[in-house]
């Protein structure tokens, strides 16, 4: 069987590589077919660079492979460009196009009825994928693989149930990262994951509702020192890495694992890397083994500047207080504190905002960085916000569709949405001004919204974010030359 995903964007997908690793070892041949999507994303908006590598370079590289299913992996506020492209695969290829990730996952009646898609995952695939590409090689029904919703030619639809959780995804092989390597995506900077899940239950993200799908079953699995070890190993090698990004939701989940992660990190692999932490998961222990691993920087997601909200409404319980401490704690340590905010969360007020914007003060965290609500499907949030009348049909066809982001405006039906998109702009630069222009940005955030507000957003991403800002842009040429090639090549 001849696999091919499609997807777009300048950073290898953890989901895509793991199962591309699965395939292979089944015996398939695997390929990705990627669209850089410069134009099409958060950092560096540049329209004209989606010219240079278009449909028509991407269908030529697909015909030239011949696959026999196409996959896709989807995050709802990119289904937009996914659908676009799938329905010129789908008139292209006459071959099943499967379609999993959290999108699919938490509306599959909606995707399996889109006349271009043909199967939709439901929860984790490595199994599923692994048994439907089989199936199809052998000529098998595939009506009835669990965790698959399969429509027939007819327009039948067979929705089976999903299939229980793997408990140690160490069976899995490492993933496949040559797939995106051909690319020029991997930088000296190698994403990685040592598990699946998060310890947390935050109301607005995926994890709320991925959690719900497994009753009875823990989510969160988090891999085997030593097999992460060797990864890491491998990676360096290969790779020339030169720091890792670690893109758990929460690193560590357990003491115990850190200590003996932090042995073995220190002796075989030894390089800087960034990793995310919530505020009650921080105490001085724990980051003095950080610091000894050889952590430079941690992202700390504090949310809201109001304790009521954080756990009323997203589920996230901790004072001020400890946000504080815990931001004192890692400073002192000297490993760098990026501070993450959310605002436009249903029912926040004026005073609510203020107060996120005056923690900042003491926080002081060496870079700051704000979203806006973004109401993924069947969350714990969007379903408040449904019911609360922040959310009605027409908003709600925006999400199905994969309308809005959480970087540019609130696709909720919010009275404060002005002042939400002010706050989320000038945040980071209150955060990052000396105390003598703070009163500027005060009033910036006092005055009817206009075009300066996102024009000092815009003009202060290079020196507010000037590590990310600069290592994406001047790999812009590297992956634009290197796709071009991949995709002209036989």
């Amino acid at each position: 069987m001849k696999v091919l995903f499609f997807d777009i964007g300048e950073i290898d997908y953890k989901g895509i590589e793991v199962l591309s690793a699965v395939l292979k070892k089944e015996g398939h041949t695997v390929d990705l077919l990627l669209d850089p999507g410069f134009g099409k994303h958060y950092y560096l908006k540049i329209p004209f660079l989606n010219n240079l590598i278009g449909d028509k370079l991407l269908l030529e590289k697909a015909r030239r492979f011949k696959p026999d299913l196409i996959g896709m992996s989807i995050v709802t506020n990119n289904y937009a460009y996914f659908r676009e492209f799938g329905k010129k695969l789908k008139n292209e290829f006459n071959v099943p196009i499967i379609v999993g990730g959290i999108h699919p996952t938490s509306l599959p009646n909606e995707l399996i009825a889109e006349d271009w898609v043909d199967i939709v995952c439901v929860g984790d695939g490595e199994e599923a994928i692994k048994d439907l590409a089989n199936a199809l090689g052998r000529g098998e029904d595939i009506k009835h693989i669990k965790s698959l919703w399969v429509k027939d030619t007819d327009g039948t639809i067979h929705k089976n149930d999903i299939r229980p959780l793997a408990p140690d995804i160490d069976i899995y092989p490492f993933p496949d990262r040559s797939i995106y390597g051909q690319y020029g995506v991997l930088g000296r900077r190698i994403r990685f994951m040592t598990g699946k899940g998060c310890v947390q239950k935050c109301s607005f993200c995926v994890n709320s509702f991925r959690n719900d799908l497994y009753p009875g079953q823990k989510y969160l699995r988090k891999r085997d020192v030593q097999s992460v070890i060797d990864e890491l190993v491998y990676v360096k090698k290969t790779y020339k890495a030169k720091a890792i990004r670690f893109e758990d939701d929460v690193f560590v989940t357990g003491k115990k694992w850190l200590i003996e992660f932090k042995d073995l990190y220190i002796k075989h692999v030894g390089l800087p890397f960034h990793c995310y932490f919530t505020p009650t998961g921080v105490n001085e222990s724990i980051i003095a083994l950080m610091k000894e691993c050889g952590c430079e920087s941690i992202a700390m997601g504090i949310q809201s500047g109001n304790q009521e909200i954080r756990s009323r409404i997203m589920n996230r319980h901790y004072s001020n207080e400890t946000v504080i401490k815990a931001a004192e704690i890692i400073k002192k340590s000297g490993i760098k504190l990026y501070a993450e905010y959310m605002f436009g969360v249903p029912g926040e007020t004026i005073e609510n905002l203020w107060e996120t914007l005056l923690l900042t003060d003491k926080v002081k965290a060496d870079n700051s960085w704000a979203a806006i609500f973004y109401p993924y499907p069947n969350t714990e949030l969007t379903k408040y916000a449904i019911d609360n009348q922040f959310i009605d049909k027409e908003t709600y066809q925006l999400i199905i569709d994969g309308k809005g982001s959480p970087h540019s405006y609130s696709i909720l039906k919010l009275p404060l949405a002005d002042e939400v998109y002010k706050f989320k702009t000038l945040l980071p630069i209150y955060a990052s001004s000396p105390w003598l222009f703070k009163p500027i940005i005060k009033h910036l955030l006092r005055i009817r919204r206009n075009f300066l507000h996102k024009l000092i957003y815009i003009t202060s991403i290079p020196l507010l974010e000037k590590k990310e800002f600069f290592y994406r842009a001047i790999r812009i040429p590297k992956i634009l030359y290197k796709t071009y090639r991949v995709l002209r090549s036989n």
